[in-house]
């Protein structure tokens, strides 16, 4: 921050008011330029991927979308460096993820600053309770399938295009108890899909210098288009996200501990607000430390094999 208070990194370059009017609640689409910074570029990001902690980085692949969920797996990068594993990425069919880069990195922190200050300066009234920020990496060829974040997001294009499909956060496409499930760690964010959802979703397709917001919960499914990818996320803990989650989380209690079967999953009034004790109660009483599936290393980057990994032999 400058002397007078604000910001000496603007990122947000065009805000309409109909998107601020839907900011949060519906589709929302504006225009940054990150893509015109030095930080993005390939020397920047392979220095960035050397430097960021492996364990706060994913190394995945996936299949086609009639593959399914199932089909995305997670990788060993080995001893490549950033440069190496770059190249694998354009070449091949992978998904880097360095998780809390721009809210670690503290190149990067200096433009996240100016990403949240831009959102709030433009969104009256908008004040987060916490947030996290990384960078997506991916190859031309790479999705994401459908799944629901549990935090309010923001998805910052930079390079290459994508198309990301954004479906009602309600039945069918996704379910209180999908939520719960998430919330207490009994599943990935991953949801089933059915193809004919996509005469419902809204398609944003996506270019460098665009980003995108929706409301939470709602799922969404990804698909490079073209070029290496390069994406900055934002999840955003507010209020309101906050006491959603943990209404459900509760619900979740009563169902598993209890045996109780909620009838709602309202965030005002007395129901609310005793849920919200017995949500705060249960987590310091029963810690949940499960394992995520998908977390077993199941192939080798390699940058040169056409899809960017070999696969590893299986124990006997």
């Amino acid at each position: 921050m400058n002397g007078t208070g604000e910001t000496t990194t603007r990122v947000v370059t065009e805000w309409t008011p109909e998107a601020k009017a839907d900011f949060r609640q519906r589709v929302t689409v504006g225009r940054h330029n990150l893509h015109e910074r030095p930080e993005f570029s390939d020397e920047a990001l392979a220095r960035l991927i050397d430097r960021h902690p492996r364990e706060l980085t994913d190394f995945c692949t996936m299949g086609e979308l009639a593959d399914g969920k199932d089909s995305w797996r997670a990788g060993d990068p080995g001893d490549y460096g950033g440069d190496e594993l770059i190249e694998a990425v354009r070449r091949g069919k992978l998904w880097i993820n360095l998780r809390r880069a721009m809210t670690d990195d503290p190149e990067l922190y200096p433009i996240f600053e100016g990403m949240i200050t831009d959102l709030q300066r433009l969104n009256p009234g908008y004040r987060p309770l916490n947030f996290e920020s990384g960078i997506l990496i991916s190859s031309p060829t790479a999705q994401v399938f459908l799944h629901s974040d549990v935090s309010e997001t923001v998805l910052w294009h930079v390079r290459g295009k994508k198309r990301i499909r954004i479906y009602p956060a309600t039945e069918p496409y996704v379910s209180d108890a999908h939520m719960e499930a998430i919330l207490h760690h009994e599943q990935t964010e991953d949801l089933p899909f059915d193809p004919r959802w996509d005469a419902d979703c809204e398609a944003v397709d996506l270019e460098p210098g665009m980003f995108t917001s929706w409301p939470l919960h709602g799922p969404h499914r990804v698909q490079n288009l073209d070029g290496l990818n390069v994406s900055v996320t934002m999840e955003v803990v507010t209020t309101d996200s906050l006491v959603k989650n943990n209404v459900l989380y509760a619900n979740g209690v009563m169902r598993r501990k209890f045996g109780w079967t909620p009838k709602s999953a309202k965030t005002t009034g007395p129901g609310a607000l005793m849920k919200l004790g017995l949500s705060k109660l249960a987590k310091t009483m029963w810690k949940e430390d499960k394992p995520m599936p998908k977390s077993e290393r199941t192939f080798d980057i390699d940058p040169d094999a056409p899809t960017g990994f070999r696969e590893r032999r299986k124990a006997g």
